[in-house]
């Protein structure tokens, strides 16, 4: 059964709510779940949301009698919350939690891009799951799953990339603070921007906006999917300067349309899996563009929040020694919080130890290194 939009006087307790569709607040429901009672919808009500997506297939029946309640294991309901960002958690807390979303995300988009692949529709609900997922994880603490997600290793180029630009979407939205309903959007359609390409084995080694045509016609498949989503698709190609595809002014280029653009483009220059570039070069090749290409105040802010070397880079010091990137200094992006593990030049391994750059004057970052060439591992240091 299709989603169907209601409006918020029209929702009856027992509803699976999606997704909020339109609001006067920053209320937002995280996660799809049931509104089971009366005062859930008020509460809704009163928190200024006015239209929502339900499943009208995953209604409940009426309200149980209270000895049933007590005997059956409670079914989840929709978590709502005021736009407030959590207290940032311990790195080794939120680890399991970021691997746990992660590992859901591969599992989530290989089944996406297996439907594209055999001409079937997508589940929009699951990917919902795996964009709040990923925007949950974000917003607890960042830098885990940027690392997670830098020091995987995985096989399929289009599936990594596809996720790679959904964590960094989600750090970015959420580092110029858009609410969370327009950060899981975000999310979502940086999981389904290159949907087209899981088509065709032709559409891999061509420009991107090649396949814009494949993927947004893939997603006319998909009920209920947002026109927002399908326009930052169809745009993240464009150029401010008219050049691009479709050739648009940069009036014309909606806000998120350009975040996705500037995602895309710093993933494939970094992408460990298909790229020999470093991050710090690959940040000034984006510098270049801007802002003919990209939107530069834009591009400023994403350096910020990513970092020149992102959490799960590994670095070699001045002093020669080897160290993994574990967290960004968003106000001194050169001097990130690092764990030194290794002496290149002595080729030996030395006591783990966390160096914060910034609180230090011996160690600068010389430049990224390919940890394989020393026959080592990245994952062993984590």
């Amino acid at each position: 059964m299709a989603y169907q939009e209601v409006n918020i006087v029209d929702l009856q307790p027992g509803s699976y709510v999606v997704q909020v569709l339109q609001q006067t607040g920053e209320v937002v429901v995280k996660h799809a779940g049931w509104v089971r009672t009366a005062q859930a919808v008020a509460l809704l009500k009163q928190k200024g949301v006015k239209v929502l997506l339900i499943d009208p297939a995953r209604q409940l029946p009426e309200t149980p009698s209270a000895e049933t309640i007590t005997t059956k294991a409670p079914l989840p309901a929709a978590s709502i919350s005021e736009e407030t960002p959590p207290p940032k958690i311990a790195f080794s807390d939120e680890w399991p939690k970021a691997e746990r979303a992660l590992v859901q995300s591969h599992k989530v988009q290989r089944q996406v891009l297996d439907a594209v692949r055999f001409g079937g529709s997508i589940d929009l609900t699951l990917v919902d799951e795996v964009s709040a997922g990923l925007a949950d994880s974000i917003s607890r603490n960042q830098d885990v799953l940027l690392c997670l997600n830098r020091i995987a290793e995985q096989s399929d180029n289009l599936l990594q990339h596809s996720i790679s630009c959904a964590v960094y979407m989600a750090a970015f939205a959420r580092y110029i603070g858009l609410p969370s309903h327009k950060v899981q959007a975000l999310i979502t359609a940086a999981l389904l921007h290159d949907i087209g390409k899981a088509i065709s084995p032709n559409y891999l080694n061509a420009e991107d906006y090649v396949a814009i045509p494949t993927s947004l016609n893939a997603l006319q498949k998909t009920e209920n999917l947002s026109g927002k989503i399908s326009l930052w698709i169809s745009q993240h190609c464009a150029h401010l300067d008219g050049s691009g595809s479709p050739k648009i002014t940069a009036s014309q280029i909606d806000k998120g349309s350009r975040l996705l653009a500037i995602v895309n483009s710093y993933e494939k220059l970094t992408s460990p899996q298909t790229s020999k570039l470093g991050t710090l070069a690959a940040t000034r090749m984006l510098l270049e563009r801007a802002p003919h290409k990209l939107d530069a105040e834009l591009l400023q802010l994403f350096i910020k929040c990513i970092g020149i070397y992102p959490p799960g880079s590994v670095v070699k010091l001045s002093s020669g020694k080897l160290a993994l990137v574990l967290e960004n200094n968003a106000k001194k992006p050169l001097l990130p919080k690092v764990k030194v593990f290794y002496h290149s030049a002595h080729q030996h391994h030395i006591p783990a130890k966390v160096v914060d750059l910034s609180r230090q004057q011996e160690e600068q970052i010389d430049g990224c290194i390919d940890l394989k060439k020393f026959g080592l591992d990245v994952r062993n240091y984590i």
